[in-house]
């Protein structure tokens, strides 16, 4: 391992690079590449250290957060300044920007990792490895993955994806996971309480909550719409999409109870034949949607929640706001680490519902039972409170195991 604890170490074309001003490395659970800025500054004999189309890793705290190429430099100088700027993305970005060209076809029956492996390997991307931490149901004969010439490599993956209620992301080695909500536990914790609290960690924090783009109902139905008459040219009338009977039943719904129930979202599910897709197909949009529109980001010093264990996208760690009055268990959605050559590390810690980007709903029972996000935390005012027993666990006892980077 190289360094540790505070240390952050950049390697510019496989050699390490001491000349570095500062870093700032994001990662987030919904994207599929991580991007990073090094502030570099002019070395005796060479006065430009990076150059586009160069590789470059970062590491914090011994382990790797950003692993890939340099894709934009700039130059800014006068008589007192010398600025130079290397904008990183993973290796995944590959991925992102190039098209798949032609002769692509994965016959079923296949499962989504094999897809992406078949697409990375076809389109040349052999640094690029695929960790699946779903295993999502395996396509039918009825499912062909196929590419068109000029789709690109992503968003043809992505479109699979969504259709099995799984997003991507990467483990800070450029490579590509597969991945949902599996309510992973961190062995971390935010707190904010009022005054000079012993448990403070949270040196500044942003909170927002909206309901653009959010609904109280997502519901998704499998029929095929009359005007779809590319889909209808040349189907038999015992085509099973035209049944209106028995598939006017197959549709399913999404819930958030936060939002307002006038809000409603109806559409229909791509693929989405199967008895359960249609509900799965509404939950996940449902979801998403709940994690893209709710935001508790708060900065902490250092890189990690527990010896060993770097702040990362994916965990479910318990939250205490009292003066957002949050106190809840919320799922870390981005994570943002920073440090410069003279000043300490710090990591800005994003958050969403516990309940983002899960496959499943979230429960009947309202959420106003405990104290849930945006809702007053207990015994805050007059006194310290109390944290839920997983919270309070958590504080007493960090020896959680990690499978995170």
């Amino acid at each position: 391992m190289i360094g540790g604890g505070d240390d952050v170490v950049v390697l510019l074309n496989g050699a390490p690079y001491s000349g570095w001003l500062s870093i700032e490395v994001q990662q987030d659970f919904d994207q599929a590449s991580g991007t990073g800025t090094i502030v570099l500054s002019e070395q005796r004999g060479v006065p430009l250290p990076a150059k586009v189309g160069y590789t470059a890793v970062i590491l914090c705290a011994g382990k790797p957060v950003i692993t890939g190429h340099v894709h934009k430099i700039s130059v800014s100088h006068d008589k007192s300044t010398h600025t130079i700027t290397a904008e990183i993305r993973d290796k995944t970005q590959d991925l992102v920007d190039s098209t798949v060209g032609p002769g692509l076809k994965k016959k079923p029956p296949c499962s989504l990792k094999e897809v992406c492996e078949e697409t990375i390997k076809h389109m040349g991307l052999s640094g690029i490895k695929v960790i699946d931490k779903v295993s999502p149901p395996n396509f039918k004969p009825a499912e062909v993955p196929v590419a068109d010439i000029e789709d690109r490599g992503f968003g043809f993956l992505d479109k699979w994806a969504k259709k099995r209620s799984v997003l991507f992301n990467t483990d800070g080695k450029g490579n590509l996971v597969i991945d949902r909500n599996q309510k992973r536990r961190g062995p971390g914790m935010l707190f904010k309480s009022f005054e000079d609290h012993p448990l403070n960690n949270v040196l500044k924090c942003t909170y927002e909550t909206q309901d653009y783009g959010a609904h109280n109902t997502t519901a998704a139905a499998t029929q095929k719409s009359p005007n779809d008459m590319d889909y209808w040219e040349g189907r038999p009338k015992s085509d099973g999409p035209a049944q209106a009977g028995p598939l006017s039943k197959a549709w399913g719904a999404g819930m958030n109870s936060a939002i307002r129930p006038e809000r409603v979202l109806h559409f229909r599910a791509a693929q989405g034949l199967n008895e359960d897709s249609p509900e799965k197909a509404a939950k996940w949009r449902a979801s998403t949607a709940k994690g893209r529109n709710y935001t508790y980001a708060a900065t902490v010093q250092g890189f990690e929640m527990s010896p060993g264990t770097l702040w990362w996208p994916g965990y479910i760690i318990p939250v205490r706001d009292d003066h957002c009055e949050l106190s809840d268990e919320l799922l870390i959605k981005s994570v943002t680490f920073r440090k410069d050559w003279d000043g300490g590390a710090t990591t800005e810690v994003s958050c969403a519902p516990g309940d983002s980007f899960a496959e499943e709903s979230e429960e009947k029972s309202s959420r106003s039972a405990k104290s849930g996000a945006g809702n007053p935390a207990p015994g805050t005012h007059g006194g310290v409170g109390k944290f839920s027993p997983t919270a309070a666990k958590l504080v007493g006892n960090q020896n959680i195991p990690s499978d995170g980077p």
